[in-house]
């Protein structure tokens, strides 16, 4: 019973590792992600202090901020306007789910953990998260669910970097005044 009850926790333990890495994962991919919209941003700016106006921004606004300045940019056509909104739409959702589990409390649930009667455990990862005044919710975030997260955070920041570098390799290249 001792050897069942070790190789539990062993599994168990195992899964909140493979959580803990992909949750760095994550948080790198997002980075990534968030690069390329402050070069999505400078380029469409145009302007030898677009890096400074981008600097500091949240993921969020930088969505906001291009997002407008796609709809109203005169040198880009129809399609291309199309491509770079859809490369933008539903990235907030996205990034929520990132938000969940970067900044979220990773804990182990599932039945059969410690009930040596049970059949196999199955183990779940459930994020504590805490929005701004509104009491903690828990998320119930699987490493599957965080590996497509990964997936759509690399495909859209490539998606982003091929959109600035094929329509706007002018601006991409413009000297930036820094401070």
């Amino acid at each position: 019973m001792r050897d069942e009850f070790e190789r539990r926790e062993k599994k168990r333990s195992e899964a909140y590792s493979e959580m803990i890495a992909v949750v760095g994962r994550v948080a790198q991919a997002s980075a990534r992600l968030e690069l390329q919209l402050r070069q999505l941003m400078q380029t469409l700016l145009d302007s030898k202090y677009a890096r400074l106006v981008a600097a500091g921004l949240a993921a969020g606004e930088l969505i906001d901020t291009c997002t407008v300045l796609l709809r109203v940019n005169k040198e880009i056509s129809e399609d291309q306007r199309t491509e770079g909104l859809d490369l933008l739409a539903g990235l907030k959702e996205v990034l929520g789910v990132r938000n969940n589990l970067v900044h979220g409390l990773i804990a182990m649930s599932g039945s059969g953990l410690h009930d040596l009667e049970a059949p196999e455990p199955v183990v779940e990862t459930i994020a504590l998260v805490s929005k701004r005044r509104k009491p903690e919710l828990m998320v119930t975030v699987t490493v599957a669910d965080a590996e497509k997260t990964i997936e759509d955070l690399h495909k859209r920041a490539d998606g982003i970097l091929r959109w600035v570098a094929t329509y706007l390799p002018g601006p991409l290249n413009r000297e930036q005044v820094v401070s």
